[in-house]
């Protein structure tokens, strides 16, 4: 879904349509689920293993993230430069866009600049600090975060705070003590898992669209309540398949409208915006399944031969243990 959120977001601004979704707000969400899952999969590592298994991990990293990016990066540099290819390349696109706003068809890669720091800084501090010391340090993260932002914003520098890596470090570490809880058998409140609880939560960013720092609250919100009461919404066919190609779709969404589009429509003109959006949507969709089918699932295969040495428990998610508090409190 936040995927679809940021190409939604991205096809119909170039249109003049109402956003469905704030974009921005959709790469907030991404960067809590993946502090979630990631979070989540090392403290299973370590409560199944006794360790944890940094070369194992950046390789399965590696071998998730990189093939289908270095894919798109060089077919949206054969179609000439853009600004801030070179950064891009090296996983710094988000610092290059902090200081120079050059926007490009590959720009959504900024985010994973600030994942992979994220990939690199993580497994480390896990491993080497308590764990009480740990969680002391992800609240003091919370508390401080949106201060510097503020100091940065007040000293004419709003637009870093976009981008920049350090920037956005309390929407991962909010995913982070989701899952530190969750491992600890934390138990819901019957609030946050109530149907209704995503729906207002949604209503309310819309409302508050201006207040990130409180978004980024109830975009959590609406993570945990999702995953401790799974929606049927989120778990078709259909659903399952976009999540499949996700990452593919939120790569090449840019080249496919910019580069692929234009080139199959050259010649023709399409009046009706509302067309345009679906032909561009589904030209996006037929290029994530490309790439995910030719390069991703090929990777993927190699990534399964880099799991930690016992076999995963079954069915262990994280909202096996998001429980929902059955008393009223």
């Amino acid at each position: 879904m936040a995927a679809l959120a940021v190409v939604f977001y991205h096809y119909s601004d170039q249109r003049g349509f109402p956003s469905l979704f704030p974009g921005p707000y959709a790469v907030t969400l991404f960067f809590e689920l993946s502090g979630l899952l990631i979070t989540w999969l090392l403290l299973k590592e370590i409560d199944e293993t006794g360790r944890l298994d940094r070369r194992q991990f950046y390789l399965r990293r590696g071998l998730r993230l990189f093939p289908v990016f270095y894919v798109v990066w060089a077919l949206c540099r054969l179609a000439g430069p853009f600004a801030g290819s070179w950064a891009m390349l090296f996983y710094m696109g988000d610092y290059y866009h902090a200081l120079n706003q050059h926007y490009s068809m590959l720009t959504v890669a900024w985010s994973l600049g600030v994942e992979e720091k994220f990939y690199l800084l993580w497994p480390f501090l896990l491993t080497r600090i308590q764990r009480p010391t740990l969680i002391k340090v992800l609240y003091g993260v919370l508390i401080a975060e949106p201060v510097y932002r503020s100091a940065l914003s007040l000293c004419g520098y709003r637009a870093f705070t976009w981008f920049a890596f350090d920037c956005h470090l309390d929407a991962i570490v909010l995913g982070c003590l989701i899952a530190i809880a969750a491992r600890r058998h934390w138990i819901v409140p019957r609030w946050i898992s109530h149907p209704w609880t995503p729906i207002c939560a949604l209503i309310l960013i819309f409302a508050l669209q201006s207040q990130p720092d409180i978004v980024t609250y109830l975009l959590a919100v609406i993570l945990v309540s999702v995953v401790s009461r799974p929606s049927p919404l989120l778990n078709n066919r259909v659903m399952h398949y976009l999540g499949i190609i996700s990452y593919s779709l939120y790569l090449c969404h840019g080249y496919t409208r910019d580069v692929l589009w234009p080139w199959i429509t050259r010649g023709v003109t399409f009046r009706n915006p509302i067309t345009v959006f679906v032909a561009q949507f589904a030209l996006a969709i037929a290029g994530a399944s490309a790439l995910h089918f030719a390069i991703e699932r090929p990777f993927l295969k190699l990534k399964h031969r880099f799991r930690g040495k016992k076999p995963a428990v079954p069915a262990s998610t994280p909202g096996a243990h998001l429980n929902c508090r059955q008393s009223s409190t």
